[in-house]
């Protein structure tokens, strides 16, 4: 079965079979509220404050670009800042380990994970850690005395206290047909937003953010602001290319991310086109051969890929000669960052 397919059939959008799954999707709504209030009475508070960005959405909505783009944003106003994330589904996944001491990774990609190598090679002067038991992780953090903590990806994790929630929605997708799981695309009803949370609705390149989403949101009170990402530059390696020196070679992407057309709109919005586009689960390896046979017998001048995969791709010798990376930049609105001291102090 192709998931991305069925999810933008059932899940994006209302179907038969969403109507259907209605009735258990309320049933997993209730034990999702019922967790929230009741399962973690009295959840571990660090000795520092403790941000946590994530979201109610299934799938990427840029929670770490802007865990990125917020830690460089709070030590450029003189708070120590360290960062930690989860190591799906790598290695180091179920320790408590420092992969960056801010001055580059410390590990490779197999035990740090995508995006918690992606975020120590953006955060030069910010530890990163990793590991799934977040208060495990805390407590690692703590003899280095930071000011603040930011959990990438900690929604949903309710064993350790936090000073403050930042909730993000892609400004494209919303909330999907509205449904919570397995009806929808929701992992949890908008009522389990905390009320001192702060929403943020992040777009990418010039994609305007759902008008439904901000109708949605806007009943719930809470603070609402906006953050953009762009296609910003193609590195090769350390060196940068003009994208269009890259105009008439063939060209074929890569992506292991849970919104694979977001990819697609970055690299147009640099003017180039592509020859086809090798879509891998969200997280993907990249060490099943098997399933990488296309990808594998792709003759394209330029493999080019998301900064996310690009240190699992490096490790195929016979790619990444050919590979290129995407990187975006994320703009964070002052004011929320203005918001986010606030609630800091």
């Amino acid at each position: 079965m192709d998931k991305h397919n069925f999810a933008t059939r059932h899940l994006l959008a209302r179907s038969l079979l969403s109507y259907l799954l209605y009735p258990a999707s309320l049933i997993y709504a209730g034990y999702m509220l019922f967790r929230r209030k009741f399962l973690f009475p009295k959840p571990f508070r660090a000795p520092f404050k403790v941000i946590s960005i994530g979201n109610i959405v299934s799938g990427g909505s840029g929670k770490t670009p802007i865990t990125i783009a917020l830690a460089k944003a709070l030590q450029n106003h003189g708070l120590k800042v360290a960062v930690a994330s989860r190591a799906y589904k790598a290695g180091w996944e179920n320790s408590a380990a420092m992969i960056s001491d801010g001055k580059g990774p410390l590990t490779t990609v197999a035990n740090a994970g995508d995006e918690a190598l992606m975020v120590a090679s953006a955060l030069p002067g910010i530890p990163v850690y990793v590991g799934r038991k977040r208060k495990d992780v805390l407590r690692l953090i703590a003899p280095s005395q930071p000011d603040v903590v930011i959990l990438d990806d900690a929604m949903q994790h309710l064993r350790v206290a936090r000073d403050l929630d930042i909730v993000i929605f892609d400004g494209k997708i919303g909330l999907g047909n509205g449904f919570v799981i397995p009806a929808g695309y929701l992992r949890e009803p908008l009522s389990a937003i905390p009320k001192q949370a702060i929403i943020l609705l992040h777009s990418k390149d010039v994609t305007p953010v759902n008008d439904i989403l901000q109708k949605a949101l806007c009943p719930l009170r809470q603070p609402i602001f906006s953050a953009r990402s762009h296609a910003s530059k193609i590195l090769n390696g350390d060196n940068e290319l003009d994208p269009n020196s890259l105009k008439g070679q063939s060209i074929s992407l890569v992506s292991a991310i849970a919104h694979p057309e977001s990819f697609e709109s970055s690299v147009r919005a640099l003017g180039l086109s592509f020859c086809t586009h090798h879509r891998f689960p969200d997280h993907f390896a990249f060490t099943d051969v098997s399933a990488m046979r296309d990808l594998l017998q792709d003759t394209s001048h330029y493999l080019l890929c998301t900064t996310k995969d690009y240190q699992k791709l490096l490790t195929i010798p016979t790619l990444k000669d050919r590979l290129l990376c995407l990187s975006l930049t994320t703009i964070l609105d002052e004011a929320f960052v203005r918001q986010v001291l606030k609630a800091l102090r």
